[in-house]
């Protein structure tokens, strides 16, 4: 049993006796070793299971086997992720209240909704935002309530549309509440429609189900469609405990959940490699998931996404831990293409698509790596092959996310965008950060916030 085994078991809202029994066994052992004790705490802290993983050992009563010190790290890192989460709902509740108000119909998307639904806990996990469903007719309404509380838009769109509709997109911009608590992610849809996924969004709508909400009646989808839209995105390397926690868990508190209309769901919306990968990897994490359900899924195709499956549980198999191949890569592709959009200086721009460039195409070695899932006795063939290759991947998983066409295109338009930034130097046009500094607004903060998403 080593650290991954226990988190990945111990993060479960449902525990068998024989896990109870290797939980015992593991803290019993630690009790006497506080190296082991910190190395514990550390990997949860560094898989950001630590508030989840607390609030498990207490209510399990095993947090007494930790020494006090390394109590006291488990209490502290809680009780900022819970306080962060407690401000964030707080401030989501006026303007939710508002909706109700105006009529705006809102769904509640993935954790904010588990925090009650799955976990009675609000400060499980660390999350970046408050994310919602609404219909695409209420956006100018919802729009106009963000303003009416003041809340401040981050950017001006990838493509500069500001309030306008995003072609080829699924999302509304964001927006940051006074206070810095709160960003609203608003949708109209569960994943981009430029993806090969097609959701039936009428048929979302349709089985939704209401619950209630800081003391508001709202909506969540149904256990089938909260399963398909975390299934979509989860990441083809940023998969790991916290990311397939949720999965795990709302399959073991949803009693009602119909195997065969999820699978027929997954058929609809080409989503059955997507599923077969996410649940054969939060299988490795929990031991709890239906057989007859994965084996419904079963890909006949070897697509990208099932080539990167076999060789994540073959790393699984050499080191015991799934989470080494873990990286966020299209993060941080992501955040290069918003701060290009921030900026309206040629030289600013073409300095982040240069900088997007190298992260395409001269991918570090750390995380070249990471893409090909390789360990540590790779060998040198291996790795140059994984250097290679990495382009590929980077592009590959991009494209999982919003198509490889539109990321070819995308790529592009950033650069005919570059270009055509150098007549602002002489027809002056206003900048996201002259903006923030028309309304007041420190744009440091702003950064600052935008440093912190996960």
């Amino acid at each position: 049993m080593n650290n991954f085994y226990i988190a990945s078991r111990l993060a479960k809202v449902k525990h068998t006796d024989s896990e109870l029994i290797e939980f015992k066994t593991f803290f019993s052992k630690i009790q006497k070793d506080e190296k082991a004790q910190y190395d514990f705490f550390n990997y949860c802290k560094e898989w950001k299971l630590a508030p989840w993983i607390y609030s498990q050992l207490k209510s399990l009563e095993l947090f007494s086997k930790f020494s006090h010190e390394v109590q006291s790290l488990f209490a502290d890192f809680a009780q900022k992720i819970y306080s962060e989460n407690k401000s964030r709902l707080e401030e989501a509740s006026r303007f939710l209240a508002v909706f109700q108000k105006e009529g705006v119909d809102v769904v509640i998307l993935k954790g904010n909704a588990f925090l009650s639904e799955i976990y009675g806990n609000l400060g499980y996990k660390k999350m970046n935002d408050f994310d919602m469903l609404i219909h695409l007719k209420d956006w100018v309404k919802v729009q106009k309530i963000y303003a009416d509380l003041h809340y401040i838009p981050l950017g001006f769109g990838w493509g500069g549309e500001k309030q306008e509709v995003a072609k080829f997109s699924h999302t509304g911009l964001s927006y940051i509440s006074p206070n810095y608590s709160c960003i609203t992610g608003t949708q109209w849809g569960l994943k981009s429609p430029t993806s090969k996924y097609k959701v039936n969004i009428k048929d979302v709508w349709d089985k939704t189900e209401t619950f209630i909400f800081q003391n508001l009646k709202v909506k969540q989808l149904s256990p089938e469609y909260n399963l398909l839209h975390l299934i979509l995105h989860m990441g083809t390397y940023k998969c790991g405990i916290r990311d397939c926690m949720d999965i795990y868990n709302l399959l073991l508190v949803k009693s009602e959940f119909d195997e065969d209309l999820f699978v027929q769901i997954c058929k609809e919306s080409n989503a059955t490699d997507k599923a077969y990968f996410t649940l054969l990897l939060s299988q490795l994490c929990c031991n709890s998931i239906s057989q007859s359900l994965i084996d419904k899924l079963n890909p006949s195709k070897n697509s990208f996404i099932i080539r990167r499956l076999k060789a994540r549980i073959k790393m699984y198999e050499k080191t015991g831990d799934m989470q080494l191949s873990y990286n966020d890569y299209f993060h941080d592709v992501e955040m290069i293409v918003f701060y290009f959009s921030l900026f309206h200086t040629f030289h600013k721009k073409i300095a982040l698509y240069l900088k997007l460039v190298q992260s395409l195409f001269l991918v570090k070695k750390k995380a070249a790596y990471t893409l090909s899932d390789l360990t540590n006795d790779a060998t040198i063939w291996q790795k140059i092959k994984a250097r290679i290759l990495a382009p590929y991947y980077v592009f590959s998983l991009i494209g999982e996310e919003i198509g490889v066409g539109v990321t070819i295109l995308l790529f592009i338009k950033m650069f005919i965008d570059s270009l055509i930034s150098i007549k602002n130097y002489w027809f002056k046009k206003m900048s996201y950060f002259q903006f923030l500094k028309n309304e007041g607004i420190d744009s440091k903060e702003i950064i600052s916030v935008v440093k912190g998403i996960q």
